[in-house]
């Protein structure tokens, strides 16, 4: 159980949880519920210090690894963090940041996120745009491909496919999903998703 002193170091409790999941020694992570209260707490600092965060901060692959839900409210805002709770690693789900080779130096990338079990992998990409001044990555999936080992089963388009990649930047940011990023180190990354829930990603 963690200490009063520990939990006023949020993160320290996600570090915790990024060494834990990087070593495979699961038995140090921290508890669910400190995990969500450190989360919580360094999202209120982020937003007090108007942090902003770039495309090259969030580049590489990251294990998703602890979640949490929400909960109906009849406050204002409409929803609320549920209970947390870490990943199994099975099936293995990752998020890989990519700049655009067409545009170098930009705010504008792709994202390549992975569901794998045993030699099937499902893949989703598309185009990532990271908010000038903000600590936001929008992005859109518009292709898909499952494949087993090396050999592509399938390959195709979804939510508009090129049509959608096109105008991308051009939506509002209403009309695109996003992850807020309001902690983001070398090991590991917190974000609260559009429909405001958490979610953390180890470096991999």
């Amino acid at each position: 159980m963690e200490t009063v002193a520990e939990l006023d170091r949020p993160a320290e409790i996600l570090q915790r949880v990024a060494i834990a999941q990087q070593s495979g020694n699961k038995r140090d992570r921290p508890t669910p519920e400190a995990v969500v209260a450190a989360m919580v707490a360094l999202e209120k600092e982020s937003k007090k210090a108007k942090r902003t965060v770039t495309l090259p901060e969030l580049l590489g692959q990251w294990q998703l690894t602890f979640v949490t839900g929400t909960t109906k409210t009849r406050k204002k805002a409409g929803t609320a963090i549920g209970a947390g709770r870490y990943l199994p690693g099975i099936p293995n789900i990752t998020i890989t940041y990519k700049t655009d080779p067409e545009q170098p130096g930009s705010a504008m990338g792709r994202a390549v996120n992975q569901v794998t079990l045993g030699a099937i992998a499902l893949t989703v990409t598309g185009p990532i745009e990271a908010i000038a001044n903000r600590s936001v990555m929008a992005f859109d999936f518009t292709q898909w491909s499952i494949a087993l080992g090396s050999w592509t089963a399938y390959r195709g388009s979804i939510g508009g496919g090129v049509e959608s990649e096109a105008g991308f930047s051009e939506r509002s940011l209403r009309d695109r999903p996003f992850f807020n990023y309001f902690w983001v180190s070398d090991q590991a990354i917190a974000a609260r998703g559009k429909g405001g829930g958490l979610a953390l990603w180890v470096k991999v």
